[in-house]
């Protein structure tokens, strides 16, 4: 069964729109191409909301951060954001397309990228491995060897170089792996050619500095990146946030802990803290007699914190897709619109915008053609 929009309270012809399709736009500029992230947000829908409803120096949320597209649109836009994920490998690529680098770091950068050889050719490097489970059934002898390699250099950064250099090891992880794709957790062995993995590492890192130059200078705004479970924003103050957007997980489309879950491991990440804080992971609303009640729990209670953290007459944006769970479809965005309603949000506009299907990074399997782009508004604080 595909996945349309589903809606209840009005029609298509009504509500469809392309004000937020943006098809044909280049969405993989700047540092957006950094790393794969499935099912993210194309840059031009927080681009447009943050020059609709901020201004430069306001403090614009994504409290489902992922890799970290709203932040950076709104930092080069002169914005202070703030974005807050469960999972390790969503916090590491925000916090690298996110800073700010001095020229000293962009030098450190390309004289670790232009000393790697010589360095993973030393007799007395040791490589940097990780030790997990069944690591030898997902990888090569030898991808394990050169990826380690390159672990072991990297550790010898410090701060934001580190940081990028690290975030690179980790875009390149399951490309260089058995694992079927970004998307697909089974294996596929395929051969693997001695030296691609550091080749690859060498070719993604020196894009990144590329991109890091052209920029640079745009960065105007400051992020902060919180690694929390996202129905807590206790570290984010009462009435600090100036405008939210983002775009939650839907609902049985992804499990994020799962195909990050190698990426994890050689980046020290906290495999259990992603995997028990996902909210709408695939994995449990895919068994026998599943209802999207737990889903929705969890979502109203991100909404009373969203509601609690934003400011009095600031908006909040919402780009969601609908589900099936056992078979039956779900209206997500409508009930969304319900529980915003409830919390205390006012609900200003509803947008039904077309998804581009043969660029977009979602597991084509999901079948998602069409969803919501939802706005409310905070009107007032409650007593």
């Amino acid at each position: 069964m595909e996945r349309e929009a589903i809606y209840t309270e009005e029609s298509m012809e009504e509500i469809e729109s392309t004000d937020w399709d943006f098809m044909g736009e280049n969405t993989q500029m700047h540092l957006h191409s950094l790393h794969p992230y499935p099912a993210r947000m194309i840059p031009q829908i927080p681009a447009k909301a943050i020059e609709l409803w901020s201004k430069k120096g306001d403090r614009v949320l994504d409290p489902f951060a992922g890799c970290g597209t709203t932040l950076l649109e709104a930092v080069i836009r002169g914005r202070n954001a703030v974005g807050v994920d469960n999972n390790p490998v969503a916090c590491l690529i925000s916090s690298a397309k996110t800073a700010y680098y001095s020229e000293e770091d962009v030098k450190c950068l390309k004289d670790f990228l232009e000393t790697l050889d010589a360095m993973i050719n030393s007799p007395d490097l040791i490589p940097s491995i990780p030790v997990y489970k069944n690591m030898e059934y997902w990888f090569a002898e030898e991808a394990i060897d050169e990826l380690g390699k390159i672990r072991a250099c990297i550790h010898t950064l410090e701060g934001k170089p580190r940081q990028m250099a690290l975030c690179c090891l980790s875009a390149i992880i399951v490309r260089v792996s058995y694992q079927g794709s970004d998307t697909k957790y089974v294996r596929k062995v395929a051969d693997f050619v001695p030296g691609s993995g550091i080749k690859g590492y060498k070719v993604k890192l020196k894009s990144a500095i590329k991109c890091i130059e052209e920029i640079n200078e745009k960065k105007t705004g400051k992020a902060e990146i919180i690694r929390a479970d996202g129905r807590n924003l206790e570290a984010i103050g009462d009435s600090t946030i100036d405008l939210i957007v983002t775009s939650p997980p839907y609902l049985n489309a992804y499990d994020y802990h799962k195909y990050h879950r190698h990426r994890m491991q050689w980046i020290d990440g906290d495999v259990a803290f992603a995997r028990d804080n996902e909210i709408g992971k695939h994995d449990t609303f895919t068994r026998k007699g599943a209802t999207p009640d737990k889903y929705f729990e969890d979502m109203a209670r991100c909404f009373s914190e969203w509601y609690r953290v934003l400011k009095v007459d600031a908006y909040c944006l919402i780009v969601v897709g609908d589900a099936i769970v056992s078979g039956e479809p779900v209206p997500v965005g409508d009930r969304f619109v319900e529980m915003m309603n409830a919390v205390g949000f006012t609900f200003r506009n509803r947008w039904i915008r077309s998804l581009d299907v043969n660029r977009k990074s979602f597991n084509q399997q999901a079948r998602i053609k069409k969803e919501h782009v939802l706005l409310f508004k905070k009107m007032y604080n409650k007593l």
